[in-house]
């Protein structure tokens, strides 16, 4: 079984939407690549929605089919493999340029923005109107800020969902992010197997049929790849509580799931 990088992402992106990629971007998901050229004639996407659950690992996502049933229903399934270390911003810095964490130097938790060239970067230079829709001072909140795309920083996942589902029917933007943090949030505070943890899950799955459902409805005579791309794993730690951040299966191995609609 073929595992792809994080880092090979934003290629496939620019891809399937027929741009050009980014400085660093410079390898992609074949199968994914295949996968739109195939469902779209060769002519690619018209427009790109990628939902960004945190902390999805793919044991999490075997074990917990039933509650993520409606994202396993997705046409293409793709193994990921994590960058290190297993950090969110560290992987989403990763996600969105197709950089190295050596070479967009986030290489550790912290959150500050990237100077280095993005997804969002080559947007701009393509005239595709973006925007990224998410909890505030959260990684995605704060990685990519000063690019002339659109932000929309909210209070909780919940809220998150409501705005991109709006944005969705308002059809104004090319590519729309979508992040949602909960089952992060409480595999730390709990860990990844507690009853709250699940409730978190399945939180994750009602959201991306919410997303889906805004999809079919609004973008139903255009192409639009919904892509599900969760950054890293997690593991209990010996003291109880959930974590990630280790070079090991439990954090590094993740699935991403994708569709054509439309």
């Amino acid at each position: 079984m073929e595992r792809f990088l994080l880092t090979d992402i934003t290629k496939s992106l620019c891809n399937a939407i027929k741009i050009q990629p980014p400085m660093y971007a410079t390898n992609s998901i074949e199968v994914l690549d295949d996968f739109v050229e195939g469902k779209t004639g060769g002519l690619g996407v018209d427009r790109i929605v990628v939902f960004n659950p945190d902390a999805i690992g793919e044991w999490i996502a075997q074990k917990y089919k039933d509650l993520l049933k409606d994202i396993w229903n997705a046409d293409l399934k793709v193994p990921m493999r994590s960058v290190i270390p297993p950090k969110t911003p560290v992987c989403f810095a990763s996600i969105y340029t197709g950089a190295a964490p050596q070479q967009h130097g986030i290489q550790h938790y912290e959150k500050k923005k990237i100077e280095l060239d993005s997804f969002f970067d080559a947007l701009v230079r393509a005239n595709k109107k973006g925007c990224i829709v998410t909890v505030a001072n959260q990684s995605m909140d704060i990685l990519f800020r000063e690019r002339n795309i659109d932000y929309y920083a909210l209070k909780n996942d919940k809220d998150v969902i409501a705005k991109a589902v709006q944005l969705i029917n308002e059809k104004q933007y090319d590519i729309i992010c979508v992040y949602n943090q909960e089952y992060d949030d409480i595999m730390h505070r709990t860990h990844p197997k507690s009853l709250l943890a699940k409730r978190a899950l399945r939180h994750y799955n009602q959201n991306y049929k919410l997303l889906l459902n805004a999809i079919n409805q609004s973008y139903k005579n255009e192409k639009t790849l919904f892509a599900t791309i969760t950054d890293h794993g997690v593991h209990r730690e010996w003291y109880l509580l959930g974590s990630h951040g280790k070079d090991i299966d439990k954090d590094m191995n993740i699935l991403h799931f994708y569709n054509i609609i439309g």
